[in-house]
């Protein structure tokens, strides 16, 4: 009987494997030939499944995503908004281990995302429904008086984003220099600013 493969199963097994890579060596070590060996695959499987670096990185991109937008799922919707919103951008800090590993291969995704137009595409989808899911959260809190007068959902949604990538990318340079509790501080500065 032939062997049943999870198709699936073996891309994310690949995705995986350009994590370590970038997470180790950089996005630019993230070859099909390094990837391959990361994997233990050889290059023309690893092409049946990815005909190019930018398929393979892309769908590496998308992963991260996806496991991050999955999580965002899984957070207690009864929480309050000012809670729910603090929830999120404490999923999308580098406070371990796992979120540290996500935030180092996303924002090593970036430069490249600025010029290669599948991965930037990738981006702006997976930034844009970051926006529109923190946005909706202040939309409700603006509807029961929560918010501060003034304060655009739309704007401030944005604006905690991409503080959380600065936090992100100033703690992945300099952990000693920026703590975990001094990104969280400044999360919780930011929501007193947005929550009356």
């Amino acid at each position: 009987m032939p062997k049943v493969v999870d198709h699936e199963e073996r891309r994310r097994e690949l995705a995986e494997a350009v994590w370590r890579i970038v997470r180790r060596d950089g996005i630019d070590h993230a070859s099909v030939r390094a990837v391959a060996a990361e994997s233990g695959w050889s290059s023309g499987s690893l092409r049946h499944y990815f005909p190019t670096q930018d398929a393979l990185l892309g769908f590496a991109m998308e992963l991260a995503y996806r496991k991050f937008l999955a999580r965002l799922e899984q957070l207690d919707r009864s929480l309050g908004n000012r809670q729910l919103v603090r929830a999120v951008a404490h999923e999308m800090l580098a406070l371990d281990e796992e979120r540290r590993a996500e935030a180092a291969v996303l924002l090593s995704f970036l430069p490249r995302a600025m010029v290669e137009p599948s991965l930037h595409e990738m981006e702006r989808y997976g930034t844009r429904r970051l926006y529109d899911g923190v946005a909706q959260i202040l939309v409700a809190a603006q509807e029961a008086g929560e918010l501060r007068e003034g304060v655009v959902p739309a704007k401030a949604a944005r604006r905690l984003i991409v503080l959380l990538d600065g936090l992100n990318i100033h703690h992945g340079l300099g952990p000693d220099e920026l703590t975990a509790e001094e990104m969280i501080e400044a999360v919780d500065e930011q929501l007193d600013a947005f929550f009356a």
